[in-house]
């Protein structure tokens, strides 16, 4: 959902030492827009996921916000490394294959296909996650109410613990940890510090017991824990704590990000009514108004990459050690590309090159799964009410950090 409400209007002297400002943070397309056309500048001061403010010191970046340097740049790993020596020397877990470069992403991806089987995903998950969504309208109701301390929080991470193999119970936990993970939320550095210490825990304690019962030869779930112990590629395994941190990789993602982007979904009905009508009377374009959804209010912002070598990336010089800023948010709006890139077009006819779930070798492997919640929620919602309607109170979006574009508070409602 477009925020006519904060109308920002940037000044000219806007930099990029600005975009981590709580105002910026809340609705960053304007900015974005007033620093496309200048040269791309260095000097951003942000934190990648896990780190600590006010613990961490942040290395300064460059920032590129056009579409064709943002791919040029996710495409060439060889020169941008994707591996986070922030996060490394910070008291989070490092994340599995979002921070590894090849050869070894190699590696690690293969075996991660063969725990993302598709299958799995279509024909176990995808019926629990329909199931789940029915479950929590007939809970939750309509009528007025704040959608995302609802239907956005509950469902993403209850579908993590049904995933990895977890009790479902411990969704608030998931939650928690991802939010102060992805340093969005508004926690202390003592809270954070503490979030990394128990999501680490738990999941040692939880990939420990289930290898200790497959070899034990014990029945175990046919979850993603399960297959990440058991998959093999080119005759090699994930280790224990290999483990543990794509446990660690797929919460943090996914408990997190996809709160957002269900509650940028459905706050775009209260933008566009007749977006809600068109869908309920014609279910085909679920998916593409999911897409368009990806593109013009993803929540991913932006990834970090540090130069191996001096590279030039355009006309701009980028020396070897310097890191920079990808944001992909940014390059999906920038109308070199898409036409009309901050209107809400359904059938948007280039929709397949956004960058929402990134590019290259590091493209998502949880697109998939992204794309089936959203589409189960959506359904579920046009099921059973007539229309979402605004609630008493405006919507509020997250200052938390630059991470995530996505709403703290959207009050709604929703008409049986």
């Amino acid at each position: 959902m477009d925020s006519p409400e904060l109308n920002p209007v940037p000044s000219t002297d806007f930099t990029v030492t600005g975009l981590t400002r709580p105002e910026v943070i809340a609705y960053p397309y304007p900015y974005y827009a007033s620093l496309r056309d200048q040269p791309p500048q260095f000097g951003l001061l942000d934190y990648p996921p896990g780190t600590i403010p006010g613990l961490d010191p942040p290395h300064p970046a460059w920032v590129f916000l056009r579409y064709e340097d943002v791919k040029a740049i996710a495409i060439n790993p060889e020169v941008f490394s994707s591996r986070d020596q922030m996060q490394e020397e910070s008291s989070a877990p490092t994340l599995m294959l979002v921070n590894d470069d090849p050869p070894r992403h190699r590696y690690l991806r293969g075996l991660a296909q063969k725990a993302f089987m598709p299958e799995r995903v279509e024909h176990d998950v995808t019926p629990w996650a329909q199931a789940t969504v029915s479950e929590m309208i007939a809970r939750i109701g309509g009528g007025d109410l704040e959608f995302m301390d609802t239907y956005a929080v509950e469902l993403p991470a209850r579908f993590i613990t049904r995933l990895i193999g977890t009790p479902e119970s411990d969704w608030p936990l998931l939650r928690r940890w991802s939010s102060a993970f992805m340093v969005t939320s508004d926690f202390t550095a003592e809270e954070r510090n503490q979030c990394n210490i128990e999501i680490a825990r738990y999941y040692s304690d939880a990939v420990d017991a289930r290898i200790a019962a497959i070899a034990r030869g014990e029945a175990v779930g046919d979850d993603l824990m399960s297959a990440f112990i058991r998959a093999e590629f080119e005759g090699q395994r994930l280790t224990p704590e290999e483990v543990k941190r794509f446990c660690i990789t797929l919460v943090v993602a996914g408990a997190e990000t996809t709160v957002y982007f269900l509650g940028n979904l459905v706050a775009t009905f209260l933008e566009r009514p007749d977006l809600y009508r068109q869908l309920r009377a014609d279910r085909s374009l679920v998916r593409p108004f999911i897409e368009e959804s990806l593109r013009r209010d993803g929540p991913p912002q932006r990834l970090f990459r540090v130069a191996t070598r001096d590279h030039k990336v355009g006309e701009t010089l980028v020396r070897e050690g310097d890191w920079v800023a990808l944001f992909y948010a940014a390059a999906n709006r920038d109308p070199a590309v898409f036409e009309n890139p901050d209107e809400f077009i359904l059938n948007r006819p280039n929709i397949s090159r956004h960058l929402t779930f990134g590019h290259g070798i590091h493209f998502c492997m949880g697109s998939r799964i992204a794309r089936m919640e959203a589409d189960q929620l959506l359904n579920g919602l046009l099921d059973h009410f007539s229309s979402i309607e605004p609630g008493a109170a405006k919507p509020r979006r997250q200052k938390g950090g630059l991470l995530n574009y996505g709403l703290d508070s959207l009050p709604v409602t929703l008409r049986n």
